[in-house]
């Protein structure tokens, strides 16, 4: 596949065609065969990122879309960087950093509590990488995590996390990785002030829609249930093997609705977490929607676009984080995305527009009473 991309604002061989279209050097033009609006293409300008943190807006300046891989009704824009270095240093995620020995995480020691669990770096190189909602498997009962963390060299932390198996509370101190993470329609209450009981309820619903209910309600084994793994691993098999070098993050559109986008530091990174972060957004894009029917996408690539501009507009603000560097939040503008940085660079930040769940056609959303 050839990268086709929806660049923004450099200079370019078809930069006399955008001329006299759009005023200004913030130009949004769709570049390469195949990428048009129309008989041909449209520009639009990017509004300014200055209402972000400055790691965040020099991420989003330098943002490109590539043209789209489908599966479906999903079709899934990479992102990839114009110019600039990309986030320095070694890093893992933390599903390899388990699995190698380097980051132990377990119940409080002593004195096991739901909603906290330690994490231990020892590594003395490797920076680890913990996103949102990632899934630790075994301790007293599966946990996920609230925020994304950044676990330094030699670093133990303790981080605030939900349970999510309600009927387990046995077992051994020390966790495993999940390998999966909560969709983002458990994302989406997480990021809005979910109670944890609130979340039970909702993975009560999201395992029994699943066809994957169990007897300790345990959101991990659903998502790992044969069944589920495999409809995810065919959305896999067509979309990553089709991701362009380079490649940065994406954008997630389901028919003409773009949910949500995943913006990494590296190509590195990006290529160790891009199967697990696509899994989450098929749980709910493919797996929960099957037997809706979507609305055909639009010809011109516009919701990709507009979702980019949009993020831009909204701005972003300081939050605090448990583990090294500076947390990033949005809650703007119909936005709610929640993100990391190390040295003025950003680590990942994830963002969703809207909840994915309910599906076109119902009337509430999944769990919620009338």
């Amino acid at each position: 596949m050839g990268i086709a991309r929806l660049a923004f604002q450099w200079p370019a061989p078809w930069a006399s065609a955008l001329r006299g279209t759009a005023s200004g050097p913030l130009i949004v033009g769709l570049v390469c065969a195949g990428l048009f609006w129309g008989a041909g293409p449209v520009c639009a300008q990017r509004p300014s990122t200055a209402g972000h943190v400055p790691e965040l807006a020099s991420y989003l300046d330098r943002l490109q879309i590539a043209e789209p891989i489908r599966y479906r009704h999903l079709a899934i824009y990479p992102l990839l960087l114009e110019r600039g270095p990309e986030l320095a240093g070694h890093w893992l995620g933390m599903d390899r950093a388990v699995a190698e020995g380097l980051l132990w995480v377990y119940e409080l020691p002593g004195r096991p509590t739901v909603p906290r669990v330690v994490v231990e770096n020892r590594s003395r190189t490797e920076h680890v990488l913990i996103l949102s909602g990632e899934v630790l498997a075994g301790g007293k009962q599966s946990r996920t995590l609230r925020q994304d963390v950044i676990v330094a060299p030699g670093q133990r932390v303790e981080l605030e996390v939900f349970c999510v198996e309600r009927h387990r509370w046995s077992g051994g101190e020390k966790f495993l990785p999940g390998k999966v993470l909560v969709p983002p329609s458990l994302q989406w209450e997480m990021r809005h002030g979910a109670t944890q009981q609130r979340l039970w309820e909702e993975i009560a619903h999201s395992n029994a829609a699943l066809g994957a209910a169990n007897p300790t309600d345990s959101l991990e084994h659903a998502l790992n249930s044969p069944p589920v793994q495999a409809q995810l691993g065919e959305v896999r098999t067509a979309i990553v093997p089709r991701l362009p070098p380079g490649t940065v993050g994406f954008i997630a559109v389901a028919g003409r609705r773009a949910l949500g986008a995943e913006l990494l530091g590296s190509a590195p990174l990006a290529r160790e977490l891009m199967p697990k972060l696509l899994d989450s957004y098929a749980v709910d894009c493919v797996i929960l929607s099957k037997g809706i029917i979507w609305p055909d996408p639009p010809p011109d690539h516009r919701p990709a676009v507009e979702f980019i501009q949009r993020l831009c507009r909204v701005g972003s603000y300081r939050t605090s984080t448990p583990g090294s560097g500076a947390g990033i939040r949005t809650r703007a503008g119909g936005l709610a995305g929640d993100g990391v940085s190390l040295g003025g660079s950003l680590v990942h930040f994830g963002v969703q527009a809207e909840r994915i769940v309910p599906l076109p056609g119902e009337s509430r959303p999944l769990g919620r009473p009338e």
